[in-house]
């Protein structure tokens, strides 16, 4: 049904919002498995810690679409990718640049947007239901 719906959304021309919550969930699994690695990696000899390009810069490439600059003071739109980056800062004595309380911060906010994209995912299922009579309630 969940497909389905999806599929009837991006036909119409619309925004298909659940396979977007999707990308957004994926994309947040993704980052939180990366910012794992930097953490169990804040011993190790010359490690640089990698993050994820912001999903801002996935949604445009995934869409196929740019910012088209329309008038010359305007900026250019530009692209991005999912692929991780490095984020390197100031480095140890051990030539690690890993910061414990920044990764951790990152884990957080992380986590903080995967509880808000399930939210907002479960109250437009709810919308979905009530829409369609199967709220589930009982008469």
């Amino acid at each position: 049904m969940l497909e389905a719906l999806s599929q009837a959304a991006s036909a119409n021309g619309g925004t298909d919002l659940l396979g977007l919550a999707k990308d957004r969930l994926h994309w947040l699994e993704a980052r939180e498995s990366v910012l794992a690695g930097n953490v169990a990696n804040a011993n190790t000899p010359g490690y640089v810690p990698k993050d994820m390009t912001p999903f801002q810069g996935v949604l445009q490439e995934q869409m196929g679409m740019t910012l088209a600059q329309t008038e010359p003071g305007h900026m250019a739109g530009q692209g991005g990718s999912a692929r991780t980056h490095r984020t390197g800062g100031s480095a140890s004595a051990d030539k690690n640049e890993v910061s414990l309380e920044a990764e951790l911060e990152k884990v957080a906010d992380t986590s903080d947007q995967q509880r808000f994209a399930t939210n907002v995912y479960s109250l437009y299922m709810s919308m979905y239901s009530t829409a369609l009579g199967t709220g589930g309630s009982t008469s």
